[in-house]
């Protein structure tokens, strides 16, 4: 969406002038007039139809109106009810004449495929249930959580923990608290019961790996400020995956994202939870100020704001496979603020279909096929081979609004402080700070949290993750989603 905004300004101001119609008068008496309540944008799916009734005034006896379907005459009367043939975007015209003048009122119709049926929900038991990971890394002295995911919540379940064989902790509480008190490998089994029979068992592996600090990369002269490598790109659904390039591996999604941001332009992040994982060739180290910047292309109400994590390479073996740290900003803690948020994105059964979700709340909903703007088959990642995924994060609160009335301006209000994507008076560093680059938003290392929401106190960082926070769409621009251009080292740009 981020791109297209000078189109965007270009429409609002030909909406505006449309809005006041046009007209050629005659001298002997009142021109006609044509209005239409409601605004000019109209939208229908394939095999729907809709039905245009403007108000007119000033209408004479030899009045005549007629209706142009893109600069074909299609009908007469005072309403036209239109029916598309197959998807896109059509101008249609009305226009009246009589002996004192001319009126005339262009809309414009959005046809979209038709809507593919919701994807059934999956049941909610045990057989759902999940862990993020099988293998954990984590450096001595800390501690991590382990968690069961998409638990149903309306039954009593009894959950088990035993570590290298002993119980250690039983009851009503899912979550346990692994802490790191001796290097290692250590097997973690855990099991529910449901009225005294298990439901799901599942082991786990916790690799306990030498202090902070072992596998640390000091900056060195020639060291780069920006990141060297995309580890990982999986966005969610939105109009610009897929678009102008083909990728059908993870590899080839990453070689596309690496391309585009080594030239600075942005890789799209798609609706929520969509994620880019990117390393430097030293560590980053954490200061008493801002230690990394994420390179956007923002201006204020127009905010799509990414959540950012920090991981240290625990283990030493150059992949971001240990333990992510969200960066605390503005919005976290708030009750509005959704920790462990989750959605699963359905593949679409053909192409220019809109793309499905459901969440771990409850919820559904889509993300739009636009084809007035974007024509590649599918908004569903071509590298992700199964028919559902889903994405976890935290989502923060949507404040979209369409400020015209007419779904024509929609606005997205900034946020505080400390998202990639989000025009913040605080962390863009106005007023020329040193070594401030703009459209960047800054960020420290010392507002990295742990699971429990405590200070991570880490000393340096190794990798970076930039996740979409929203779930929103604004009208016809389609749903929010974070944008990246590049990640760096402010340490070395000052």
């Amino acid at each position: 969406m981020l791109f297209r905004r000078l189109s965007i300004y270009v429409f609002i101001i030909v909406s505006l002038f449309g809005a006041l119609g046009c007209h050629e008068g005659g001298e002997e008496g009142l021109p006609p007039e044509v209005t239409l309540e409601g605004g000019k944008i109209f939208r229908t799916e394939l095999g729907s139809d809709v039905t245009i009734a403007p108000s007119f005034a000033h209408l004479t006896d030899n009045a005549v109106i007629r209706w142009m379907l893109d600069e074909q005459w299609v009908g007469d009367g005072e309403t036209y009810t239109f029916k598309a043939e197959e998807s896109g975007v059509y101008y249609l015209t009305v226009e009246v004449t009589t002996e004192f003048g001319k009126a005339w009122l262009e809309v414009r119709i959005d046809v979209a495929p038709p809507t593919p049926p919701e994807p059934p929900k999956p049941p909610v038991d045990s057989a759902r249930v999940s862990f993020e990971r099988s293998e954990y890394h984590v450096s001595l002295g800390r501690t991590i959580r382990l968690l069961p995911l998409d638990v149903d919540s309306t039954k009593t379940y009894t959950f088990i923990w035993s570590r290298d064989g002993a119980v250690v902790q039983q009851g009503a509480e899912p979550l346990y608290r692994f802490e790191a008190t001796a290097q290692g490998r250590f097997t973690v089994d855990f099991r529910m019961e449901l009225d005294g029979q298990t439901v799901f068992d599942h082991p786990l592996t916790v690799v306990v790996c030498p202090a902070e600090g072992a596998y640390r990369r000091v900056a060195v002269p020639g060291s780069s400020a920006r990141c060297n490598k995309v580890y990982e790109y999986l966005p969610a659904p939105g109009q610009f995956i897929n678009e102008n390039y083909t990728a059908t591996t993870m590899e080839e999604a990453c070689e596309y994202a690496t391309k585009r941001m080594k030239d600075s332009v942005y890789v799209s992040l798609g609706s929520f939870g969509g994620s880019l994982v990117v390393g430097f060739d030293h560590s980053i180290a954490a200061s008493d100020g801002y230690d990394f910047a994420i390179k956007n292309s923002i201006f204020t109400n127009y905010s799509e704001p990414g959540i950012v994590w920090v991981m240290q390479d625990e283990d030493g073996n150059g992949l971001p496979d240990d333990t992510w740290y969200e960066l605390k900003g503005s919005e976290y803690g708030l009750d509005c603020t959704v920790q462990d948020y989750a959605v699963t994105w359905y593949r679409p059964a053909a192409p220019g279909q809109s793309v499905m979700w459901t969440d771990n709340r409850g919820g559904s909903g889509k993300v739009d096929y636009l084809p007035a703007y974007h024509k590649q088959d599918y908004y569903y990642p071509l590298w992700v081979k199964e028919d559902s995924y889903t994405l976890r994060g935290t989502r923060l609160e949507a404040r979209n609004y369409d400020s015209s009335g007419r779904g024509v301006l929609w606005i997205n209000p900034d946020y505080g402080w400390g998202y990639a994507d989000n025009f913040s008076e605080i962390d863009m560093l106005p007023g020329g700070a040193t070594g401030a680059t703009a459209g960047c938003n800054h960020f420290r290392i010392s507002d990295a949290v742990t699971f429990d929401g405590k200070p991570a106190q880490l000393q340096y960082i190794d990798f970076v993750k930039v996740q979409t926070g929203l779930i929103a769409k604004s009208g016809w621009l389609g749903e929010l989603s974070t944008e990246v251009m590049d990640v760096i080292d402010f340490h070395l740009v000052q």
